[in-house]
Parts: structure tokens; C-alpha cells; sequence
């Protein structure tokens, strides 16, 4: 599906509603909510850097979907490189997810932009982790402060995933520690979220200064 096509099914779908700025959404990982002062804020980006899949990063996304579920908040997912497993999750929690299977970084960031403007989505979840790193750090720094823009216009939660530090002026980035491997956890998955632990890399009021200058 083109980026057209997408923007007119979302037109005849989805009416669009008015969000308000302010207030946060929360994720279901306890460690992480605590950490951004009670859940995503809306009209902002987040970013969560994880060094590798097997890190906890799949585990936060399953959380954010089975909470924002149980709030019947709606979610889009851009998965910039085809590594989200629905299956690995209750179908249930799907219910209101819109997925946009991303093929490079240019499309990834572009649905982004769109869906992000939509205004009908709490969170917009942007999965850049699984894309060549070369090519995501010659996006220009317009992209993100666009995606900024729009992020404060619509107010969505915007969560942005990565392997390593992207997002230029970002409110908030977070470090989520290694985690051991799904696999060899035999124990449920929210036991895992209560598990994992983060290191705030960067604060809200160091990058309000930023975006002020």
C-alpha cells in the first residue's frame, strides 16, 4: 500500500478527532511509566533506545498494546523493519492497532509523519530497530523536528524505537538494560515487564532548552 492509499483509507475509516495536548499515556511497564512521570506524554516523542530485540524492546511494545486496549485507545504501529510478530500476542490487543509494514527509512519516517497528524491515535509507535543504522543517521534533523511539529499539533504519545541514539531534540530518551532473551524466560510476559529496568539518558528539561534556542 502506498502512502496515498493509506491516507485515503484512513480518511474514509477513521474520522479524525481532535486530541488535546498534555497528559500522558500509560504503558503497562511500571519502571518505564515511573520514569516519564506516569506514561508517554501526549504531543511529544519518546525515545526508547534497546541494543537488540531480544532486550525487552518487543516486551514494551506488547505491554503498550494490552494497556492502551484495555483504555480502547488506538495505536499505529510503523514497523520500519518488518519485526513485529502479531502472533506473539492476544489477538485481542490488536483491535485497535493500525500496522504499516515499512520497506526503507524514508517510507517509515513518511507514514510516521502522516499518521501522526491523523489525530485519532494515543500513541504513535514508530519501530525503526532492524534498519541499517548508516542510512537512519543521514535523515536530516528536519525530519524529526517535522515529526516534533506534528507530534505537538495532533498530540499523540509518539514512541520512537531504536538501537541507538537518533532522534534530534528529543524530549525524552531512555536506555532499556539488557534483558535476557524471551526464550529462555519460561515465565510470563508481564512478569518480564516488571523486570526491566531503564536509564534516563535524557530529560525534559535538558531538551526543552534545546528546542527553545
Amino acid at each position: 500500500m502506498t502512502l496515498a492509499e493509506l491516507r485515503t483509507l484512513l480518511a474514509a475509516r477513521l474520522p479524525t478527532r481532535a486530541r488535546k495536548a498534555g497528559g500522558a499515556v500509560p504503558t503497562g511497564v511500571r519502571a518505564l511509566d515511573d520514569a516519564l512521570g506516569g506514561g508517554l506524554p501526549a504531543g511529544q516523542l519518546t525515545e526508547l533506545v534497546s541494543a537488540a530485540p531480544s532486550s525487552g524492546g518487543q516486551t514494551v511494545l506488547a505491554q503498550l498494546l494490552l494497556t492502551t486496549r484495555g483504555a480502547q485507545q488506538r495505536v499505529a504501529l510503523i514497523d520500519g523493519a518488518d519485526g513485529f510478530a502479531p502472533e506473539a500476542v492476544p489477538a485481542d490487543t490488536l483491535r485497535h492497532l493500525v500496522w504499516v509494514r515499512a520497506r526503507n527509512p524514508e517510507q517509515a519516517l513518511a507514514a510516521a509523519d502522516l499518521l501522526v497528524r491523523d489525530g485519532n491515535y494515543a500513541v504513535v509507535v514508530l519501530d525503526l530497530r532492524g534498519l541499517g543504522e548508516r542510512a537512519l543517521l543521514k535523515q536530516p534533523a528536519s525530519v524529526w523536528h517535522r515529526l516534533h511539529h506534528a507530534a505537538g499539533g495532533a498530540a499523540p504519545a509518539v514512541l520512537v524505537q531504536t538501537t541507538t541514539p537518533l532522534v534530534a531534540a528529543v524530549p525524552w530518551r531512555l536506555v532499556l538494560r539488557a534483558a535476557l532473551p524471551l526464550l529462555r524466560q519460561r515465565v510470563p510476559r508481564e512478569v518480564l515487564a516488571a523486570g526491566l529496568t531503564f536509564e534516563i539518558a535524557r530529560g525534559h528539561s535538558h531538551a526543552a532548552r534545546e528546542l527553545a534556542g
